[in-house]
């Protein structure tokens, strides 16, 4: 149950931690939580402890240290998603919908949580805007998050394309300076009144929104300033006209 608590976390909350930390972090709380169970009677001392200690510490050796904000989104969807995944074991557990088998409860709970979790991350995901893109040039192909901006109406005065806003980072890893023919456009931004924005041509980008998958042919991509963009959920801004 702790697994899937901050693996659901994991992905809905995209911290993007190795499942390997997780699933070592998961399986010592979950020893922890055993030994609470056969060293201490107090069910009131227990339920502190358990709740609010053994939580807390589970859910700082898996995600590691970060902001206030960030650890109590971590705190409170983990422990939202344990108190779910707990109280429909014992719903199960006291029905008689099923088999008296604690294996097969416990896989129906697993598997009704991680629909519930994929249902709540593709609300977020159209919530926020934020997409999974494939970018194609040649016969490089390089996989991202973009994040649909309708504040980005940017476009190349030369061509009229509409300019998605790739990071320095992915930038550097995805493009060759030699074989790709980068043009320079003027923009302006909040931060800055005048600027040269290095732009070149993709063949293709591919937005997927679950089961969707949207092709747009022929598009420009800027190469945004050196972290501008690290850091973030996002590695692509696209252009307002590039939306599913």
């Amino acid at each position: 149950m702790d697994f899937v608590a901050v693996t659901g976390v994991n992905l809905f909350l995209k911290r993007r931690k190795k499942y390997f930390r997780l699933l070592v972090v998961a399986t010592v709380s979950s020893v922890a939580g055993l030994l609470l169970v056969l060293s201490i009677r107090n069910d009131l001392l227990y339920s502190l402890i358990a709740h609010f200690l053994l939580n807390t510490v589970m859910v700082f050796l898996g995600f590691g240290k970060c902001g206030k904000k960030e650890f109590l989104e971590n705190w409170l969807v983990t422990y939202l998603v344990v108190i779910l995944l707990g109280g429909g074991m014992q719903w199960l557990w006291e029905s008689s919908l099923l088999p008296q088998n604690y294996l097969l409860k416990a896989g129906v709970v697993t598997f009704g949580g991680y629909l519930t979790l994929l249902y709540f991350m593709q609300r977020k995901e159209r919530a926020n805007h934020i997409f999974e893109v494939l970018l194609r040039k040649d016969n490089r192909c390089i996989r991202l998050k973009g994040y649909w901006d309708s504040g980005n109406q940017l476009r190349d005065p030369y061509t009229g394309q509409g300019v998605s806003i790739l990071s320095h980072a992915k930038a550097k890893e995805f493009l060759d300076a030699e074989r790709d023919r980068i043009r320079y456009v003027p923009y302006r931004s909040l931060g800055e009144e005048a600027g040269m924005l290095g732009v070149t041509n993709m063949d293709e980008i591919v937005l997927m929104d679950g089961k969707k998958m949207v092709c747009f042919k022929q598009v420009a991509i800027g190469i945004a300033g050196q972290g501008l963009l690290e850091g973030k959920e996002y590695d692509l801004i696209l252009h307002v006209s590039i939306n599913p």
